[in-house]
């Protein structure tokens, strides 16, 4: 299936729009858009993104947290998406050797604490 469409099955009141809910919800991934594409767009219609909000430390955002591949990242393929009840405090991208032997992706790595 197309990313739009998992997009708006993610989207639905049976998965992440449930009213069921009753804490803060964080969704990661890896989304395959490193672009702004349909996918990322109506994701940060009800969620935050990591990526857009100014924090500190955050390292390498002058790469636009470039994840993949990991032992050298071109690609902006993986996000964080959390809701308003969460305020971050620290983004990053994690670079190590085990990071690197883990998977094909560098981890990003966020702290919150509720707003």
């Amino acid at each position: 299936m197309e990313r739009r469409g998992q997009a708006s099955l993610l989207l639905h009141e049976e998965v992440l729009l449930s009213k069921d809910f009753s804490a803060p919800r964080i969704l990661l991934g890896d989304f395959n858009e490193w672009t702004r594409g349909k996918a990322t767009q109506l994701l940060s219609e009800h969620f935050q993104s990591a990526e857009a909000k100014p924090v500190r430390p955050v390292v390498g955002r002058a790469k636009k947290m470039r994840s993949y591949p990991g032992f050298m990242p071109v690609l902006h393929l993986d996000h964080i998406y959390y809701d308003d009840a969460l305020k971050l405090k620290t983004f990053r991208l994690h670079r190590s050797r085990k990071a690197l032997v883990a998977s094909d992706h560098l981890p990003l790595v966020a702290c919150f604490e509720l707003a």
